[in-house]
């Protein structure tokens, strides 16, 4: 275990508790990749990479005493490391066969196969978690929001005497503020991100389609960023500006804009930034927009601090761009944390019913984002971390239009 994410655990741990405290709740169960990730420091192979639901659970104790408790198929805990700090692995079967020919595992080996639905061996394991901690009723908050319907039932079947809340908004403010070793990740990941607009720039020409410069993409991080992957890469060219899973292999003329809006994955954490280009010169329709959408960036920048309401970033900011250039630009939301959701955008959001305040050792991504029919797409954004007096940018691409 790395010395600093041993420390980053430990924080994450003290942090939940007193939120733990504050809302009565005896244990937080966490049953999302992310968040199973976060609480017990092991990323599952089974969540991230073969998309199941409802396959793990993080199961973290109020009493600072009880270590975190893993609950894992004996399949995929193998694979588990035997150092993750204040962790307890529990498993239940599955319908792989694992088998233990050598004694190995001695009587921790039960060579049982599953009788009942892959939840129910699960949750059932719960139940047997939790009272063995000595939490058969009471309150317990558990991602419910990110179960289907059966798994939710199943759970409310395996633990009938507990009060079961939602734990989504522990998880989001838990998550909202880094760790050290949190804000080491996502500035590598931003760097990493800039490696690969800035090499895969150094190959575009008029003719380039974005399933090219996607390509440059990927193997610029294979062979200039530490082999890191891509989390996204939303890539457009010309007019082109709708998201793409397959890229569009239109040829780029003079005058096409050419988006990057991308992310890298370190450790789990992804960056998400954005710039713009335009192949030749931009025309003043183009001109007048990016004037706009970079007022409304830079006051962004100047404005965040620590205490300041997210939605009053907001309310500034819109009506500026309005009234730089855009008057009709109408956006739900100008920015949103970063972290390990892989969706990129995880909450809280710089929208207008955001009541959350910037606080020191947030990472935050602002964005002013264009789309327009016969355009295509504009877009800055920029990674800042929140200091105890202002922002710090993680960037250091140059946020103004580049002809190319």
């Amino acid at each position: 275990m790395v010395h600093g994410k041993a420390e980053h655990l430990k924080n994450v741990a003290e942090r939940a508790r007193a939120i733990m405290e504050k809302e009565n709740v005896e244990a937080l169960v966490a049953s999302s990749c992310e968040n199973f990730y976060y609480l017990s420091g092991h990323p599952s192979t089974f969540m991230y990479t073969l998309r199941m639901s409802e396959v793990a659970l993080a199961v973290m104790f109020r009493d600072p005493t009880r270590r975190t408790v893993i609950i894992m198929n004996e399949f995929e805990a193998a694979g588990v490391p035997e150092d993750l700090p204040q962790c307890e692995l529990r498993t239940y079967p599955t319908w792989v066969d694992v088998d233990d020919p050598l004694g190995l595992r001695g009587a921790k080996y039960e060579g049982r196969r599953p009788v009942n639905h892959q939840v129910q061996e699960m949750f059932g394991l719960l139940r047997q978690v939790l009272a063995e901690n000595g939490i058969s009723s009471g309150k317990a908050a558990v991602e419910m929001s990110s179960m289907r319907y059966p798994a939710v039932n199943a759970l409310r079947e395996a633990v009938p005497d507990l009060d079961l809340t939602e734990a989504s908004a522990i998880l989001t403010e838990l998550r909202a503020r880094k760790t050290h070793w949190e804000i080491e990740q996502l500035r590598k990941s931003c760097a990493y991100a800039e490696i690969g607009i800035t090499e895969s720039v150094k190959g575009i020409r008029t003719g380039s389609s974005a399933s090219e410069i996607a390509d440059h993409f990927r193997l610029a991080l294979l062979t200039h960023a530490d082999g890191s992957s891509s989390r996204f890469h939303m890539i457009s060219v010309g007019a082109h500006f709708a998201p793409a899973h397959i890229f569009d292999t239109h040829s780029g003329q003079p005058g096409d804009l050419i988006k990057f809006d991308v992310g890298v994955d370190v450790a789990g954490y992804g960056s998400d930034i954005a710039r713009t280009f335009v192949l030749g010169s931009p025309s003043d329709t183009v001109k007048r927009i990016y004037g706009a959408l970079r007022a409304g960036h830079d006051r962004l920048l100047e404005l965040i601090e620590p205490g300041l309401p997210m939605k009053r970033a907001f309310d500034e900011v819109m009506p500026l761009i309005r009234r730089s250039g855009l008057p009709n630009y109408n956006r739900g939301h100008l920015g949103h944390s970063a972290g390990l959701s892989l969706a990129a955008e995880e909450a809280p959001f710089l929208s207008p019913s955001e009541n959350t305040v910037f606080l020191p050792d947030m990472v935050i991504c602002l964005e002013t984002p264009y789309y327009g029919h016969g355009i295509g797409s504009i877009m800055i954004e920029d990674m800042v971390l929140v200091t105890n007096n202002g922002c710090e940018r993680l960037n250091k691409l140059s946020r103004d239009l580049i002809s190319l």
